[in-house]
Formats: C-alpha cells, structure tokens, sequence
C-alpha cells in the first residue's frame, strides 16, 4: 500500500482551485464554440475527462486564441495526471491572458505535483505581483524554496512576510520548522520547545512527524503520532500517517489497522480513498493488497452509502478479484444513484457481455445511449450483444452508428470493424467481411486475437490460407500460452497439409490448462489421422465425446472410423 502523507506539501496554501471555476471570456466565436465549451464542461463534471478533452480540443483548432478552452484542457489533463500537456495548454493559456489568476493557480498546482519547485517560486512571483496583499502566496514561494534547497532564500521571504504584514503565529512556526528541518540530526529541544509552544496542535505534530519520518526517526515518528492520536482520536490524517510509517517499514499487518480506521471516518475526503485503493489495483496479484483493497473499499461505500463514485470504484476491485457478479450488482447501485456516471456504464456494459447476459445488456445499452449518444464504444458493446444474441440486422445498425462517429482510437475502430466481419460472415456476406477484416487488422496490426479470427474463419472456408498462416504465425508467436490461438494456428497447419507442424501446435494448446477440451480433441483427432495414426485419432475423438462434444460429424468420424471434411 503506498499511500503517503507527503508532508512537505502539508504547508502549502490550500487554493481549492477547483471549488469554482474562473470567470469566463466574454467574446466567442459563434455556437459551435459555445456548444464545444459547454459539452466539454458536462463531461468534466461527469469525470468523462477523455471526452472533454476532445471538446476542448476541437475548439482550439477553431480558435487558436481561446485561453479559456486551454485552461479547460490543461485541467482535465491534470486530473488525468497527464502533468506534461497540462502544462503545455496551461502555459498557451497564460500566453494569451497573463494576468489571469486561475490560470497561475493551475499552474502553480501542475509544478508541485511534478515537483518542479524553480519553477513553482517564478509563478508565485507573478501571483504576487497581481495580488500582492495576499500573504498565502509569500508562505508558499518561502516554503517552494526550501523544499528547492534554498534555505537562506526562504528565510528572507519569510523575512519579508514579517516586515510586510507584521508578525504572526503561523510566521513563527513556519521559521522555527525551516530551522528545524533544514538540520541534519534533528535538536530534541528544537521540537521539544515547538512542541511546548503548541502541546494541542495536532497539525504541527503531524508536520514534525514527517521530518522525524524523513530523517528515519520512524520510532519517535510513530510515538509523536500517538501523542496526536490521542489528542484527536477520530484526525485520519494522523491515522494515515501512521499506516505511512507502518508501511514504509514493510509491516503492512499494522498498517492497515489505522488506514481502516481512516476510511471508516466521514471526514476523510472520498477522493482521497478513492486514491489509495486505486493505487493498489496494479498490484492484486498480491493476494494480501487485494484483501485490503476490498476490505477499504466496503468500509468506504458503508461509511458513504449514497457516493455512485465508492460503489464504481468497489465494483473495479471485485472486477479485479474475478467477482463479476458482485462487480456488476455495485456498477448498476451507481448508476441508480447517478446516471451521469460514464464509466460505470461502460463497465456494466463490459461485465454483462464477459457473464454471457446479453438480453441484459442490450437493454443497458439501449440506457446508455439515451444519455451518452456519441459514444462510439457504446454502440460496440450493444452490437456485441445482439451479435451474440442472433440479432445481425440490428447489430450491423449500430456497428454502422459507432462508426459513423469520428474519434483517434483506431483499437477501437478495429474492435468495431472486427465484430462488423462476424455479423457479415453470419450473414453470408463472405467477401464484405474479409474487407472488415482487413481494416481491422491494418488499423491494429498488433491485436492478435483479430488476426487469429481472421486467420480461423479464412482457414474455415479453405481460401486465401498463405494469409490465413501469416496472420495465424503472428498471433500463435505474440500469444504462446493462449490456448485459442494456437489452436487456430494448428488448424490452419492442418489445412495446409504441414500436418507434423500442426501436431506440435495442437498439443501445445492442449498443454495450457485444456487438455480436456472437446473442441481441441476432435482437431487433435483429426490431425493424428491425417497423420495415419487412426487408432491414436479415434481414441482423441472419443476424448472429444467424452468432454462434450456431441456434435453430428464427430459422431460419424467416431462410427465410421475415418476423419470426414
């Protein structure tokens, strides 16, 4: 669990950047640009920052002088945690209106998050130079310049704060911890005194936490915690602080005590939770981290029980465990709550497919796009449903809907047009399929499950199998432990009559984990007999049989001893 405290950021001002939004311009070039705008602030407020960002987008390339447009994309790439290109529009805006203290503020928080601190003291600069009665900026630039290494340049700011709006208690305290942190062994007395002067002040301890943490302290970290802890029982910062320490001595059995103490507590903000245990989705291979996550995200939905955000995000870690039932019963609980909620329909959408519950699924889908309209991934998983489902005429509408809408995703667009090669090779439409196909596969030559399918369906009708092999080749090498593929590649080995090559492939999908898959048994028969090892063939069809392949043809390969096409 990495969930740290960073303390040297406790000091910075908290400008809640995004608790408004700055006053907008007043010109703007016609309703295009104005319905862009606007559709772009919906879908940030929704969280959909991918779809913003295309708004925004779209009316820079329309007015290059729009610097409300790059501050719009600059935040929805900072909260994408897209630090470089946040930058990039925040520095067009403020080339286009200086003097606009949002815009700085944005900035501002891009360079600490990056943690470029010469350039975070040059924005403060300029912030006081627009509002220079405004003391936040000054402790900032001091404290920028400490955490730069620039200490004697931070005390003469801290100089200047005192000369310009007097003294204070928060001045006092901000030099004595600068004294004290800027030591290399930290002075007892230097803490002891602070802590004297403030015996109540839980904020400061948490700060001297962290220098004692910073110098490896952790013992007397740990135990100027508990002071705090006692103090103020229910603080979560001093509970998630604690589990810092905790973990970073790698005793994650303790840590996670005060984290669920900290999550259970309705102060702690939601998004804050919601970052820890999406920093753990990576890592569920662990089974103790996944453990933990799922434990914190149930005591965050019960601690919040109306927040749709919690119950997406608890739904991601059952999804992640392989708990697709539950995932989807939290997914559709958000979006009873909210139906703006892009994502969870999205992976509603996605769990119902994977469970097979298709008439489910195209009525959600049907949901989703009474909302969400243009959204070209929407139209797939419907199409995919009904697809499945032996509705082609009305999967082929949709299909032709997703790809009427324009987008950069060519993995998408090569998903849509593979499934579009499905519902035509259904339909009989052999030749328009091996187009769709094409187009799948040119526009993502790297997914090898479209080029397997391409690969079986061509080997299926015995045409074209020098392409069929190429793409088959490609996705056997890419996909070694996938059963499906190699499968597919054998099949094609078989039609080509390189039957030795195709026995090594076959037994190699048998190998991972399908030895008893009745699919893989009958090929495997029928290599072997094409091989002229009938007995070994007819022993591998019976396996076939066995497993619970009953089809008609195996039956008579089975009575008639003899492999039919």
């Amino acid at each position: 669990m990495k969930f740290s405290l960073t303390f040297l950021f406790l000091l910075f001002v908290n400008i809640n950047l995004f608790a408004q939004e700055p006053p907008l311009p007043e010109s703007r070039e016609g309703n295009v640009v104005k319905e862009l705008f606007f559709a772009g602030i919906k879908e940030k407020m929704a969280e959909n920052y991918a779809n913003a960002g295309t708004n925004f987008t779209k009316i820079i390339a329309l007015d290059g002088k729009n610097d409300a447009a790059y501050f719009e994309l600059a935040t929805v790439n900072y909260r994408q945690n897209k630090l470089l290109d946040a930058e990039t529009s925040i520095k067009k805006a403020i080339e286009i209106n200086p003097k606009n203290v949002w815009y700085l503020k944005l900035q501002a928080e891009i360079y600490k998050r990056n943690g470029n601190m010469d350039a975070l003291v040059q924005v403060f600069n300029q912030l006081i130079q627009l509002e220079p009665e405004e003391d936040n900026y000054y402790f900032d630039k001091a404290n920028a310049l400490f955490i730069a290494g620039k200490v004697d340049e931070s005390k003469a700011v801290y100089d200047e704060i005192e000369k310009k709006f007097g003294s204070s208690k928060d001045l006092i305290l901000a030099k004595q911890r600068v004294t004290i942190q800027s030591s290399t062994t930290p002075n007892n007395d230097d803490i002891n005194k602070l802590l004297a002067e403030n015996p109540t002040d839980v904020k400061n301890m948490l700060y001297l936490s962290g220098i004692l943490l910073e110098k490896n302290k952790k013992d007397d970290a740990i135990a100027m915690l508990l002071k705090a802890k006692a103090l103020e029982p229910d603080n979560f910062e001093v509970d998630l602080a604690m589990a810092d320490i905790y973990q970073s001595q790698k005793k994650n059995e303790l840590a996670i005590v005060p984290l669920k103490s900290a999550f259970a507590n309705p102060q702690m903000p939601i998004a804050n939770k919601i970052k820890i245990v999406s920093s753990m989705l990576p890592r569920f291979s662990n089974q103790l981290v996944a453990k933990d996550a799922a434990d914190l995200a149930e005591i965050a939905v019960k601690t919040h029980q109306a927040d749709a955000k919690l119950l997406l995000l608890y739904g991601d870690v059952l999804y992640q465990q392989g708990n697709l039932k539950e995932a989807k019963e939290k997914y559709q609980a958000a979006l009873k709550i909210s139906d703006q909620l892009y994502l969870a329909w999205e992976k509603l959408l996605g769990v119902q497919t994977l469970m097979g519950l298709y008439t489910e699924a195209i009525k959600t889908g049907e949901d989703a796009l009474s909302i969400y309209p243009n959204q070209a991934i929407l139209y797939y998983y419907r199409a995919f449903a009904l697809h499945r489902n032996g509705q082609n005429a009305e999967a082929g509408l949709e299909i032709k809907s997703a790809l009427l809408l324009d987008g950069d995703d060519n993995n998408l667009k090569a998903m849509i047009f593979a499934l579009q090669a499905e519902v035509l090779i259904d339909q009989e439409k052999l030749k328009e399929a091996d187009v769709a196909f094409d187009k799948a596969v040119s526009l993502a030559p790297d997914n090898y499950l479209t080029s397997s399918n391409y690969a079986y369906y061509l080997a299926l009708r015995n045409q074209n199998l020098a392409k069929a092999e190429t793409l088959a080749a490609k996705a056997a090498m890419a996909l070694p432990k996938n059963a499906s593929v190699l499968d597919t590649y054998a099949i094609v080995l078989f039609k080509l009559g390189k039957y030795d090559l195709a026995l090594s492939w076959i037994e190699k999908a048998l190998q991972n984990n399908e030895a008893s898959n009745p699919v893989y048994l009958e090929h495997y028969g029928d290599i072997l007999f094409l091989k002229g090892e009938k007995d070994k063939a007819i022993v591998q069809w019976q396996k076939a049989k066995q497993a619970g392949n009953d089809s008609e043809k195996l039956n008579k390969k089975i009575n008639e001893k003899k492999y039919i096409k």
